[in-house]
């Protein structure tokens, strides 16, 4: 049996060679199951964490604050997770992160189950669920470069799209579900899924070489090097050459901007609705009908990045969103909220799709786990501060969702004005990528 990934002949770079679809690498499918287990969990999380709040405290700003709490812990320590991520052997993180994960999922099932929770608890169980996505998390993005080939990074990227709108799909209705039957279930599922991560992850090759279309690459890297210069060093490298690339920065800047207003209406519908009573299960039906939003625009999204420039689908993605949050200054309704978030959604696959593979298909491999992270801690930071802000919008008098939905039609018409006027706008078709400024 032939044992070296950087041979021609070893499965990884042989399927590469041979077959133009991604499902014929065993490396990329057990990446992919792996890597949709841990979403899965987190967007269980991500959906029960205000509702909790709100049930433990009764505070609509506790809950926005807990939802704050585990994005900005998250994404401080995002950083250090993807130096962490080029530094060490990225199969065991993710084993790792699976493992954690299980356990930390399995304590608050008890404890809900039990009904021996209280606020601080949870929030506790919260702050170290941030810490391990934090320090672990960014070994997942970090792998796919690794085992996919520069030439169908795009593509990987578009169906990784496609992905997150089937989980955004099928998590808000599940989680929902499960909220309904015992306020633990959905902890309960996200320790069997973070089992099933880790299990999964234990397939993936010990050692993972870039390969290409037409074999393995020259600049061929083993995750489990040693020979690493001091972490600091490249702590600050991943800064450095991110903030750095203008393009980068722009994206950086106006994403942070528009990441804002997407938080702020995602959680501001979320909380007011458990405020007012509103059952569970049509809470997560909201997610469900953006999920199904998503899902439409990620089947489209290949095609939308091949026949229209990214700076120019940036732009649209951003006219669109803008348009589809101005009805909620005026009216709160379910139906009214549903048709505008199904219409907000519809483009960010696109989107995500054409600026995220320009700019990680650009980056050397080595410099993943930091790029991807550094890029998004920057943009994130400033949603994550959000939740805590919607909470209190939403106790002002006369105004509350109103206040809300200003804040986030401002902040999407900023995003929409930055990407009409920063470098983004001049990111071409796929085809033109190798030769745009990063």
């Amino acid at each position: 049996m032939n044992t070296d990934i950087h041979s021609p002949n070893h499965p990884v770079a042989k399927s590469a060679h041979n077959s133009r679809s991604l499902w014929c690498l065993s490396a990329y499918r057990n990446w992919f199951i792996a890597d949709t287990a841990d979403v899965f969990a987190v967007s269980l999380r991500t959906f029960v964490i205000p509702l909790i709040g709100l049930a433990l405290s009764g505070s609509t700003f506790i809950s926005g604050l807990l939802v704050t709490i585990e994005s900005a812990i998250g994404l401080v320590l995002m950083s250090i997770g993807g130096a962490i991520a080029d530094r060490h052997d990225r199969r065991r993180l993710m084993i790792l992160l699976g493992l954690i994960g299980m356990v930390l999922s399995a304590a608050p099932t008890v404890l809900l189950a039990f009904d021996i929770m209280n606020t601080t608890a949870f929030m506790l169980f919260v702050i170290l669920f941030a810490v391990m996505n934090g320090l672990l998390g960014p070994s997942n993005d970090a792998m796919l470069k690794s085992i996919v080939p520069m030439e169908r990074f795009a593509k990987a990227q578009a169906i990784r799209e496609a992905r997150e709108s089937c989980v955004e799909l099928s998590s808000g209705a599940i989680g929902g579900l499960l909220y309904r039957i015992a306020v633990w279930f959905p902890f309960l599922a996200s320790t069997v899924l973070y089992l099933a991560a880790a299990l999964t992850t234990l397939a993936l090759p010990r050692k993972t070489a870039v390969v290409t279309e037409n074999g393995p690459s020259d600049q061929q890297t083993d995750s489990s090097a040693t020979t690493n210069p001091p972490f600091l060093d490249q702590f600050i490298e991943g800064w450095q050459w991110t903030l750095t690339r203008r393009t980068v920065l722009a994206t950086i800047i106006q994403g942070a901007v528009i990441n804002v207003a997407c938080y702020g209406s995602i959680i501001g519908v979320q909380i007011m609705l458990a405020s007012r009573g509103t059952d569970a299960a049509l809470i997560g039906l909201v997610s469900t009908a953006t999920g199904i939003a998503a899902l439409i625009g990620s089947l489209a999204a290949g095609w939308l990045v091949e026949h229209i420039p990214t700076g120019k689908l940036i732009m649209l993605t951003f006219t669109v969103f803008t348009l589809a949050m101005i009805p909620l200054l005026f009216a709160d309704s379910y139906i009214v909220i549903v048709a505008c978030m199904v219409a907000a959604s519809l483009l960010f696959p696109a989107l995500n799709a054409g600026e995220l593979g320009f700019i990680y298909g650009r980056t050397p491999d080595d410099m993943q786990g930091r790029v991807s992270t550094v890029f998004e801690t920057a943009i994130g930071v400033p949603g994550a501060l959000t939740p805590a802000l919607v909470g209190w919008l939403l106790q002002t008098p006369q105004f509350g969702f109103q206040a809300v939905m200003m804040l986030v039609v401002v902040c999407s018409g900023v995003g929409l004005l930055l990407a009409c006027i920063t470098p983004t706008r001049n990111i071409p078709l796929p085809a033109q990528w190798e030769q745009a400024e990063l």
